[in-house]
């Protein structure tokens, strides 16, 4: 409180003390007494509140001058004391308001009024920083209806104001991206649209949204869906588990038939309830998937009249090739002296780069061939032994027949890799070490940890041929899966019934859908493309799957067995998402052990134990 309005309050008190006409109402010189110490009781307490008040409190004369202020008025606009703003502050709606205009609109509101609550404008501080305050001011005039001052509080709600930007721009952002969007999206209560967007409106062929607000959404719902989109459409309004993401035929207005990928969510729309649901139009995709299907006998004919050409167009390729690999390099010797041959230099190694690049793929095409003919072979073996067993149970089998017979599956033996002739007993872990470190060396350009662990003396019967083709495969999938700065641990051990070899990587994982095909087939994920040219061991240099086909052929053939679990990259949930190759340069981890702990696959290749026995014996 200012000395003004005490000296004013305690003129007041001297008057009732020595005033005659107080003596003569008070009843006693006792009762003057302690009327006189309620009343400075009541200055003291006012007093206190209005210096300590949060809210600024003011008083303003009617021509634009602060008359009076407390403490906290003074701090709001950055004054060191309501003395300092009380004369700084002369003319209120040019110093204190930023735009006068408000000043001008308020004293219009309170003269219509005599009162005003939470009236907002931007004002300045002593700095000129530019800030909100909320006031609730009121009007005092005299008998004649003369104003004679303002009196009135305010608050700073500068960071209530930047809440309420901040959240006004985010919706405008999430309009902007709903009405704009590929998908479909509504909002329903219960069955009933309340909003649709632009695509929702184009999917279903209405004219506007007021023809589908307010509409029930089964009349969008084809037949023979209709009872399986409802019935989860009901268990999601009783909180019970639905499918995250399904299909469904939907009608048009038109009455066309469309097909769409449902996604849904619960949400609180107009403080109610609702579903938020996402519909991604898939009819051409489906009719895509139509049309493969009705020409799948077609492709079949077609993709073995490929194969045979591929093959041929290999094998037809490899003696040009070498012959012009060769006559290049001739070329380039009989240049070596001769002032043409730094000209032609480039030309040379692309050249020679570009020959050898088609040798390859022929190497790896015949390489493709090979293990789908050892495949079909191991089929085909398995065939005859089923076929002959029948036959074996007809009498009087002739000789011949049983001599062509074992001819025949010898001629088909031909066609497969190893053979449990060539099997010897081997030490498990003592291979596998051995085979990291000449990997280790192949692979040297490569930023990763390669660690062994296990015991000696875990043999398995094997083909030494065959068992380094399933532990270089393994390793190899799991050395160009994983970033440079990563880790991959081999681990041999014996538990159960069998040995066990196990290839863990720590790197970008297996998607669930990918899990489910991966060894049944060559498998070329969807990023290969990107990695055309890279070299065996480099990061993202597989794709085709054709060391896990091989391996998968030969657990089948030769008795163990080969398993996964992975789990896919969390910072990259799908093939379409790219890891950078190298931990350093992820954007989500910072360390090996955030890598570590984001994804991986681990390999287990088992062997049964009762083989391993027979080579101790």
């Amino acid at each position: 409180m200012d000395a003004k309005t005490t000296k004013d309050i305690e003129t007041v008190i001297k008057s009732i003390e020595h005033e005659q006409y107080g003596i003569e109402l008070a009843q006693s010189t006792t009762e003057l007494r302690e009327l006189t110490t309620v009343l400075k009781k009541t200055v003291e307490e006012y007093k206190n509140i209005f210096e300590n008040a949060i809210e600024g409190i003011f008083q303003t004369d009617s021509k634009g001058r602060f008359t009076r202020a407390n403490p906290s008025l003074a701090r709001i606009h950055g004054y060191d004391s309501p003395k300092d703003l009380v004369d700084s502050i002369t003319d209120i709606a040019h110093q204190l308001f930023v735009d006068p205009a408000d000043h001008r609109n308020l004293i219009e509101l309170l003269k219509k009024s005599g009162s005003i609550q939470n009236y907002e404008s931007r004002a300045y501080t002593k700095n000129r920083i530019i800030h909100w305050v909320s006031m609730n001011v009121m009007v005092f005039r005299n008998q004649e209806g003369k104003t004679l001052y303002y009196e009135g509080t305010m608050l700073d709600i500068t960071e209530r104001k930047k809440a309420e930007e901040t959240i006004l721009e985010s919706e405008e952002r999430y309009r902007i991206a709903i009405e704009n969007s590929n998908d479909g999206i509504a909002i329903h209560r219960g069955d009933i649209i309340q909003y649709a967007n632009k695509r929702y409106i184009e999917m279903f062929e209405y004219n506007n949204p007021e023809e589908a607000v307010g509409k029930s959404s089964k009349s969008t719902i084809h037949p023979d869906d209709l009872d399986r989109v409802t019935e989860i459409i009901n268990r999601r309004q009783r909180g019970e588990p639905v499918p995250s993401r399904y299909e469904m035929k939907g009608l048009t207005r038109k009455g066309n038939l469309i097909y769409m990928e449902v996604s849904a969510a619960t949400i609180t729309y107009r403080g109610e309830t609702a579903n938020l649901i996402y519909l991604h139009d898939i009819t051409e995709r489906k009719h895509t998937e139509e049309a493969l299907v009705k020409s799948h006998k077609e492709l079949e004919q077609l993709n073995k009249a490929k194969t045979k050409a591929v093959n041929h167009i290999s094998h037809e390729l490899k003696t040009p090739l070498s012959v012009i690999q060769g006559n290049i390099r001739i070329l380039r010797r009989k240049l070596a002296d001769t002032p043409l041959l730094p000209a032609l230099e480039g030309i040379f190694d692309a050249l020679e780069r570009n020959t050898e690049r088609l040798l390859g793929i022929s190497r790896e095409t015949d390489d493709i061939f090979r293990v789908s003919q050892e495949i079909e072979a191991g089929i085909l073996l398995g065939d005859l032994d089923r076929l002959w067993e029948r036959i074996g149970t007809f009498p009087d089998i002739p000789e011949n027949i049983h001599s062509h017979w074992e001819a025949l599956k010898g001629w088909v033996s031909t066609h497969i890799s190893g053979s449990t002739v060539s099997f010897q007993s081997i030490d498990l872990y003592s291979s596998v070490l051995s085979l990291v470190e000449k990997i280790r060396y192949v692979a040297e350009l490569r930023n990763l940890k390669l660690t062994v662990d296990g015991q000696n003396d875990l043999f398995i019967v094997a083909d030494p041929f065959i068992l380094r083709g399933v532990a270089k495969g393994l390793i190899k999938n799991a050395i160009e899966n994983t970033p440079d700065g990563g880790k991959i641990n081999i681990t041999v051990e014996q538990k159960d019934a069998g040995i066990y070899l196990h290839v863990t990587d720590y790197g970008i994982g297996i998607t669930d859908e990918n899990q489910r095909s991966l060894l049944d087939g060559l498998f070329h994920t969807k990023e290969t493309e990107s990695y055309t040219t890279k070299e065996p061991f480099d990061f993202g240099a597989g794709g085709k799957g054709l060391d896990l086909l091989r391996i998968k052929y030969y657990a089948q053939r030769y008795g163990f067995s080969i398993s996964l679990e992975s789990k896919r990259c969390i910072y990259i949930p799908t093939d379409r998402d790219l890891c950078p190759g190298n931990i350093a340069q992820c954007s989500h981890c910072t360390t090996i052990d955030d890598c570590v702990k984001s994804g991986g696959t681990t390999f287990t290749v088992v062997f049964p134990i009762s083989t391993a026995n027979q080579t101790i014996q």
